[in-house]
């Protein structure tokens, strides 16, 4: 079944998403394509098998993350090349947020695996800012359900769900 096709997941954003980043992999290919990874077999260095890689690779396309281009070394056969979209480049933040996430509940002995910089070097943090730009602390963030959810219910004929939003 469709996890999509349920009522809980078919207006939530994050279900929308993971249907793309949620495969296995994929995350892995676009964190491998902002470090400038391009080419099928540098995608495979992962541990990818084949079939799959061409298949997520294709996947990644299809929804608008990554582009297909061609290149070809002198003497040889053109190939193909996989480049970030502006919907590609729109994952680093997700991809930043899950480095944090794992670094600060699944360290390495060794440190970071994967930095976030400014092009001279400074490191960068992600972090919740109000609509005046303000920082705010996630203690003090609410999920909330948004107006999808709630038209959803209207179009249906059903009431708001009776257990409001918990802290």
């Amino acid at each position: 079944m469709d996890a999509l096709s349920l009522p809980a997941n078919r207006h939530c954003s994050i279900a929308r998403t993971l249907s793309v980043l949620g495969q296995k992999w994929n995350l892995l290919l676009l964190r491998e394509a902002f470090l400038g990874r391009t080419r099928f077999a540098e995608f495979q260095r992962i541990g990818i098998p084949a079939a799959t890689l061409g298949q997520r690779l294709n996947d990644l396309v299809c929804a608008g993350l990554m582009e297909r281009g061609s290149y070809q070394r002198e003497g040889e056969r053109s190939r193909e090349m996989y480049v970030l979209t502006a919907a590609g480049r729109d994952v680093l933040p997700v991809l930043a947020a899950l480095s944090a996430w794992g670094d600060r509940h699944r360290p390495q002995e060794t440190g970071q695996g994967i930095l976030y910089a400014t092009a001279t070097d400074r490191p960068v943090h992600l972090g919740f800012r109000d609509d005046q730009g303000e920082s705010v602390h996630q203690d003090d963030v609410s999920v909330v359900r948004g107006p999808a959810y709630h038209a959803a219910l209207a179009a249906a004929g059903r009431s708001p769900d009776p257990h409001p939003n918990h802290r």
